[in-house]
């Protein structure tokens, strides 16, 4: 026959029909063998009505997919009651849509029911999926209601909907700690606890019992972890709370007790942010390491550390560039920082374009012309966990120069950093540059992205000590 399609036959009568076998994976969901539809009598009608029945075919056997995977969820050992309830819920709507009448219901919860063994009052050992659906079919959702979401069901929305945490392109570890911290918070409180019963004395305990771990440090010497990292962690606890409490739509007066919750006994010389533990690379570290890179490390790496020390990206945005990303040509070279399937980027604000100046931009052109099979730029680290490979790559050499813990690849944004103080750059400049938050100014300011970016060229070539060009000048006038 001159029509092929796949999953379509021509019958004995000559009509064109659609027969597709359900997939073995989704059996236990499609309880019918085969998909089977008559699609027309002619060539005509059956490419007609193909898309349309082909694509429905396919959206079942999605669905399928979904309620299996979610089935399997709420059945596993660590599914938390919300979910066995919800798969329950699922099981119930199936049994109406089959045509299940409301004495058909009774009748299947009390035979799911005698399947366990009795004690004097009711089934012992039900697994919570099938207590939840027996309850249901008998009682109906009106007298069983769901159960109220814990900090266990929180932590699961919050690497759904916040983190990505499926993603192949989110970073494991923002993960991982996510996890640990959330895993350190219920042990602390001794219990996997509803939302709503949450207390501020609850946030006490577990901020004291995070105050007073020890960790081992690389020497054996065990040592308080610091006030700074509890900080840190209390924060992910917050924002986790305060995720679940506007998703599972808690009541109006719920207050997370995480919330400005003060890290007390904090020991001398600690309390500074995150990013006070690194100090800029002095300018002996700084010419050593560089030497030590460019002449040892490989030409991908001795580039990345290039463009890292010249515009003061994070190591990530820069292993993660596109070809497409890099802008080397015209009057104001740059590379455009945003998010794709194999880097994500750290806020909103890192969205940026930064201006390429002096050696970061000699650098960008020596990278566009690396041999290269697809479209990243540093072919060995635009990959997923990339970042992560170029950063110990060339932690090595940072480490053989010094071994203060203050000082690493991140450090770097920090000598960049001092460069547009010293130059006397606008905190707004620097925060374009950077992709720091900008503090409630937003882009109104500048009238557009190519103001933006004269103004962003113009301070990074004062901070790198770049002649200013008459053509550099004209930023003010483009910012009306």
């Amino acid at each position: 026959m001159g029509l092929v399609l796949k999953n379509v036959r021509r019958t004995g009568s000559g009509s064109f029909e659609y027969r597709r076998r359900v997939p073995k994976d989704v059996a236990e969901i499609i309880t019918k063998r085969e998909f089977k539809r008559k699609l027309g009598d002619s060539e005509k009608e059956a490419l007609r009505a193909y898309p349309h029945y082909h694509a429905e075919v396919e959206r079942e056997i999605d669905r399928a997919r979904q309620r299996q995977s979610m089935a399997e969820a709420a059945s596993s050992a660590d599914a938390s009651e919300r979910e066995a309830y919800a798969e329950a819920l699922r099981r119930r709507a199936d049994l109406i849509e089959a045509g299940a009448t409301k004495a058909d219901l009774v009748l299947m919860g009390e035979t799911m029911m005698d399947r366990y063994p009795q004690d004097e009052y009711e089934p012992v050992g039900v697994p919570p999926v099938d207590r939840y659906t027996i309850n249901l079919l008998r009682l109906g959702p009106d007298r069983i209601k769901a159960p109220e979401p814990t900090l266990e069901d929180a932590r699961k929305l919050y690497l759904k909907e916040k983190l990505d945490a499926d993603n192949p392109a989110t970073d494991s570890r923002v993960v991982g700690l996510a996890n640990r911290v959330i895993a350190t918070t219920i042990k602390a409180i001794g219990r996997d606890p509803v939302l709503t019963t949450l207390t501020r004395d609850d946030a006490r305990k577990v901020r004291d019992e995070m105050l007073d771990r020890v960790k081992v440090t690389g020497r054996g010497v065990g040592q308080k972890v610091s006030a700074a990292t509890v900080s840190r962690e209390l924060s992910i606890v917050a924002a986790v709370i305060n995720l679940a409490a506007k998703e599972f739509n808690l009541p109006g007066s719920f207050q997370n007790p995480f919330n400005d919750l003060p890290v007390v006994r904090v020991r001398k010389g600690e309390g500074q942010k995150a990013s006070d533990k690194r100090d800029p690379l002095p300018p002996k570290v700084l010419e050593q390491v560089r030497a030590r890179v460019i002449s040892g490390a490989s030409p991908e790496l001795a580039l990345i550390w290039r463009l890292i020390e010249g515009t003061g990206c994070r190591i990530s945005e820069v292993s993660g560039l596109r070809v497409e990303d890099v802008e080397a040509t015209g009057d104001m070279p740059f590379i455009r920082i945003e998010p794709h399937p194999l880097r994500r980027l750290k806020t909103s604000t890192s969205r940026r374009e930064v201006p390429l100046v002096g050696d970061a931009l000699a650098a960008a052109e020596e990278a566009l012309k690396l041999s290269r099979a697809g479209n990243m730029v540093f072919q060995s680290y635009g990959r997923v966990r990339g970042s992560d490979a170029a950063s110990a790559a060339l932690m090595k050499h940072v480490r053989a120069v010094t071994k203060d813990e203050k000082h690493v690849i991140h450090s770097l944004r920090h000598n960049m950093k001092d460069r547009l103080i010293l130059a006397e750059v606008s905190t707004l400049d620097q925060n374009l540059i950077l992709g720091h938050t900008l503090g409630g100014v937003g882009d109104s300011v500048y009238g557009g992205r190519v103001a933006k970016l004269r103004a962003t060229t113009k301070a990074m070539k004062k901070a790198l000590g770049v002649p200013v060009s008459e053509a550099d000048g004209q930023q003010s006038g483009d910012r009306d």
